[in-house]
């Protein structure tokens, strides 16, 4: 400790001893300042010119030697460390920002292995609002890690348990896992470098998607294979919420009565925003519409249930929350019709009618379907 002190103020007594050298040797050899003319008038001599700059030059060498006499050591790294360019090409990533690509980069959360005992065994992250208030605290060895990274699409990109690097990670690589985690079947490079980028020359690329290659594995490992120029994720070794997702729906399907109504909750509570939020990849306009158009069938479904079951103000939540995604969805505009019917909300019914025959004429110039009419004026007829 001693040792290290002397390190740290060897430099800044000689500094402060060079300074007091150089000042003492400017104050013995300082310049006289010369004569100046006594009017605007008179001209000025060459002679009065030089020793007035003279004057100047070791006025400038003094105030530069008490800068450095007074200057705190602390103040002048920071000053040099903060005028240090960034080289152009790298990036890197810390909780608080993380820098993309050209395109809008999904907004990426990447949770420590503590944070990660909390969350579901499908990889899902629940919203602060979701989790319990109160629950008793487990033993310390009964907190369960996770063994293996997660990987959460539908809303949010959300990692959890992965490893973390200090270099950095670059926004292509970010791409590669979400493309990776959307497609199950071994890709080709060449249909990645397409999706990544289009219609450039594939000599310039395959670095750039050499680099996010080797930058993905040092996130997931050896999750992210490659073999005869086809790359995925290797699922035995990552949990990806989607897996879950077409899992779950799937069960429900062959599924009856309750237990079809509780498969489908359960990948309804998959969903923790809009799939893939912030992303903004020409890639992914095949993909989202698909994940949006499954998130709104199980919205109707789930609304259909509650409402055949007794929970009116349920099912108008969910019903609206399907419109929110799919705004002429008619078939979420009769349940919530429906749902407002049973609360006793007639004036809603109406308003609700009359709000999706004005949109239909506006966005396509058409009247609401027959079913939904007959709803109206039945709904519209009971007392």
């Amino acid at each position: 400790m001693i040792a290290a002190l002397q390190r740290t103020r060897l430099p800044t007594f000689t500094r402060a001893v060079v300074s007091l050298a150089l000042l003492l040797a400017l104050w013995l050899f300082h310049p006289s300042l010369p004569s100046l003319p006594s009017s605007f008038s008179a001209p000025l001599t060459i002679e009065t010119i030089e020793g007035l700059t003279i004057w100047l030059l070791w006025l400038v060498t003094v105030l530069l030697a008490l800068a450095l006499l007074f200057t705190p050591r602390r103040t002048r790294a920071r000053l040099s460390t903060a005028t240090v360019p960034r080289s152009r090409g790298t990036s890197s990533w810390s909780p608080r920002r993380a820098y993309g690509p050209r395109s809008q980069p999904p907004s990426l959360v990447i949770l420590s292995p503590e944070r990660a005992s909390d969350a579901p065994p499908n990889g899902r992250v629940a919203p602060p609002a979701q989790r319990p208030v109160e629950r008793a605290a487990p033993a310390p060895d009964a907190v369960a890690l996770p063994t293996r990274p997660q990987i959460s699409v539908l809303g949010a990109l959300t990692i959890t348990g992965a490893k973390r690097s200090r270099r950095g990670l670059r926004a292509r690589a970010l791409e590669l896992i979400v493309y990776l985690a959307l497609h199950p079947r071994p890709v080709q490079r060449d249909e990645l470098l397409e999706a990544f980028w289009p219609s450039d020359d594939p000599r310039r690329t395959r670095p750039r998607f050499r680099q996010a290659v080797r930058d993905a594995r040092r996130l997931l490992g050896t999750a992210v294979v490659g073999e005869n120029e086809f790359y995925w994720l290797d699922r035995d070794a990552v949990d990806v919420d989607v897996d879950e997702l077409e899992r779950l729906v799937a069960e429900a399907a062959s599924a009856e009565g309750e237990d079809a109504y509780a498969l489908n909750e359960r990948a309804l509570e998959l969903f923790r925003g809009e799939p893939l939020a912030g992303a903004d990849y020409a890639w992914c306009d095949s993909e989202t519409p698909r994940l949006r158009a499954t998130f709104v069938d199980l919205l109707e479904q789930v609304a259909r249930h509650r409402l055949e079951a007794g929970e009116a103000r349920p099912a108008l939540d969910a019903a609206e929350r399907g419109l929110d995604v799919d705004t002429l969805n008619e078939s979420l505009w009769r349940l919530a019709m429906e749902a407002e019917s049973e609360l006793g909300l007639r004036e809603a019914v109406a308003e609700r009618y009359e709000r999706l025959r004005t949109l239909l004429d506006e966005r396509l110039g058409l009247e609401p379907a027959q079913e939904t009419r007959l709803l109206h004026l039945r709904l519209l007829a009971q007392t």
